[in-house]
């Protein structure tokens, strides 16, 4: 199973929250993983993922513009990856999922019908606009990943 963490970050929590997803992931054996930031990863190398793991940071009560225009552009591969799953980081009062990451998910499944979106998704909060990511999150983000990876290990 290859999986492909594609993430979008203007200040770095993203970035860091996507690092530890990896970790949780590599918990799990029989799970290959790649991490990319979304304006590097080359479209032909989506392609040959099973599944993909997308992450943006809320701007605006929204996902960022730079993950919903890369998410546009995934109908315009052939994509293998049989599932999506979502993550996001707020900044703002304690959610259970914040209004972007529950955006993401509409917009994926609305873009690519044809994955299986992997849930509940993830919201990760921030200390204030640039940070950074509240104390006790991080293990939240290990969890997730080692969630992902046993659900795609099924």
């Amino acid at each position: 199973m290859k999986v492909l963490i594609i993430y979008d970050s203007k200040y770095g929590n993203t970035k860091i929250v996507t690092e530890n997803i990896l970790v949780g992931i590599k918990q799990v054996e029989g799970i290959d993983t790649a991490i990319c930031y979304a304006k590097d990863v080359d479209p032909q190398i989506i392609a040959s993922y099973d599944a993909l793991i997308i992450g943006a940071p809320n701007h605006m009560a929204s996902p960022s513009q730079t993950m919903k225009k890369f998410v546009d552009n995934l109908t315009e591969i052939n994509l293998n990856a049989k599932s999506v799953a979502v993550f996001g980081t707020y900044s703002g009062r304690v959610r259970v999922t914040d209004r972007a990451v529950k955006k993401m998910e509409k917009i994926v499944e609305k873009t690519l019908p044809n994955l299986k979106l992997l849930s509940p998704s993830l919201s990760v909060r921030v200390k204030g606009v640039t940070g950074p990511v509240a104390d006790g999150e991080l293990s939240k983000c290990q969890d997730f990943g080692k969630r992902i990876a046993k659900q795609l290990n099924t």
